[in-house]
């Protein structure tokens, strides 16, 4: 189960939020009452490229350490 503030990336294409596999954002908020997701992703600067609301099946939590190790 994903929470807020995990580091996720796209799974597949989001053609309506200009999303692609491997965009990456952060959890600001978790619908309680189903598996869906507001993520506010960056862009290669780490700067907003907005708020998406997207479903658990379409996200991925990535481990930061190993992106740093």
């Amino acid at each position: 189960m994903l929470k807020e503030h995990d580091v996720v990336t796209v799974t597949v294409d989001v053609p309506a939020e200009r999303l692609s596999p491997g965009d990456v954002g952060a959890i600001v908020h978790c619908y309680p009452d189903r598996d869906a997701y507001e993520v506010d992703f960056l862009d290669d600067q780490g700067r907003s490229k907005g708020v998406a609301t997207l479903l658990g099946s379409q996200l991925l939590r990535l481990n930061l350490i190993s992106l740093v190790a």
